[in-house]
């Protein structure tokens, strides 16, 4: 069947589980939640995982134990260690700091074009934090890595927290530069040097990177985990009650394009999330996703994470797929 049937057909199943049998709260019956996901996951021609979790919601997952790789999903994560070290003074939000070139990183960067024309960029910590989680800015996120004390710190603050099963293992120049087959070398952060060096690769070598990437346990999550994470921050259980609302706050302000999660909630509703997309080689997409939190009208948060992996469908039918799931999921609320 081809796959724009499959997903059609998964959306009309969808339609026919909408709710009838309500839990305290205003939540349906979960088992029909659940089949929703499993028909939207069985109609992509890929590896999905989707969960979900909230106040009256457990956790409910297809593929939930799976790895998927994080990609610009883990800005919220820096962003949340960043907030940790905020409520024990480490640092503060409004802390200056200088970027300079030799900070820069890769790929989608708007902090690069100031440091260009100027030299230098002073701003601060508040600032770095929105713009890596909203303007998914590469450079914001690893300067804010390197003040935490790398990726080791950030895995330190989710184990900490208790959390499992989230990987931050390299910084965003480094991983956006191996999945070309490269090694990070600092006269990267000069654009023609990197794409001079990404020049030398040869097909075999990108190829053979991309398949790593798509192997690699490294900066990978599995729906579950990432779900109680993004549950533990709505619940403010995670960071103070500034800081959460602080993050909240940013997160509410991204705006994506192609924008998953967000065509699939009512507009009375409020969304605070972050998307992640990887390159796609020889026709597959590593991985497409969207993470974050759903806001009902009456108060309510529910955590949302939808990945699709190793797909061959285009960029807007992956994004309906994950549009669907949120609308599985608000369908479900009264």
């Amino acid at each position: 069947m081809p796959k724009e049937t499959c997903l059609a057909a998964a959306l009309a199943i969808l339609v026919a589980f909408l709710p009838t049998q309500l839990l305290g709260g205003g939540f349906a019956d979960l088992d029909r939640l659940r089949l929703q996901f499993e028909a939207l996951a069985n109609a992509h021609p890929a590896r999905v995982g989707i969960c979900a979790q909230g106040r009256v919601l457990p956790p409910i997952c297809v593929n939930g134990e799976q790895r998927f790789s994080l990609r610009s999903a883990v800005k919220i994560v820096i962003a949340a260690a960043v907030m940790q070290a905020v409520d024990e003074q480490r640092m503060a939000l409004d802390d200056r700091i200088t970027i300079r070139r030799e900070d820069l990183s890769v790929n989608i960067q708007p902090t690069a074009d100031i440091v260009v024309e100027k030299g230098a960029f002073e701003t601060t910590i508040g600032d770095l934090v929105r713009r890596a989680v909203v303007d998914n800015d590469n450079a914001a996120a690893d300067v804010l890595i390197a003040r935490l004390g790398g990726t080791s710190a950030i895995q330190a603050f989710l184990h900490k927290a208790g959390l499992q099963d989230i990987r931050i293992d390299r910084t965003e120049r480094e991983l956006q530069t191996e999945i070309d087959g490269l090694v990070w070398m600092p006269e990267f952060v000069f654009p023609e040097r990197l794409e001079e060096a990404r020049n030398h690769v040869s097909e075999a070598e990108r190829n053979a990177a991309f398949e790593a990437y798509l192997r690699d346990p490294r900066d990978t999550a599995t729906p579950r985990a990432m779900v109680a994470f993004l549950q533990r921050l709505a619940t403010g259980t995670l960071v103070s009650a500034a800081s959460t609302a602080y993050l909240l706050g940013v997160m509410e302000d991204t705006v994506n394009i192609p924008d998953g999660l967000r065509p699939g909630i009512p507009s009375d509703w409020t969304i605070g999330h972050r998307t992640g997309t990887s390159p796609t080689r020889e026709g597959v997409n590593g991985v497409t996703n969207d993470v974050g939190i759903l806001t009902t009208p009456w108060g309510d948060r529910i955590a949302v994470a939808v990945f699709v992996a190793e797909s061959r469908a285009d960029e807007s039918e992956r994004a309906a797929l994950i549009a669907a799931a949120a609308r599985a999921i608000t369908s479900a609320y009264q």
